[in-house]
């Protein structure tokens, strides 16, 4: 792993921390959810199955911002940018318009 890429995970990786603390320190719940978030993000759509249980429970917009987050990892590990992902939904709903 060369190190511009060491750095770039370390960069994600302190933003949803951040951004789970933010996050946390609005929803109700305090340390607990912001344990809960910190899980949600690293388990990403592993922890769908969680949010069923206690142990995930988080109001719908706290699963909102998680959501927000898992597709900023998924365009982070992909080979596609956001531009190219928002240009295939287009033309696939202009498709679905015909």
């Amino acid at each position: 792993m060369t190190l511009g890429k060491l750095v770039d995970y370390a960069t994600a990786t302190v933003g949803e921390v951040v951004l789970a603390y933010l996050v946390a320190f609005i929803a109700p719940g305090g340390t607990l959810t912001f344990a809960k978030l910190v899980l949600a993000f690293k388990l990403n759509v592993f922890a769908i199955p969680l949010s069923w249980t206690p142990v995930l429970s988080l109001p719908p917009w706290c699963w909102y911002v998680v959501a927000v987050v898992w597709v900023r990892q998924w365009l982070y590990l992909s080979p596609y940018s956001a531009r190219d992902v928002a240009e295939q939904l287009e033309d696939d709903y202009a498709v679905l318009r015909k």
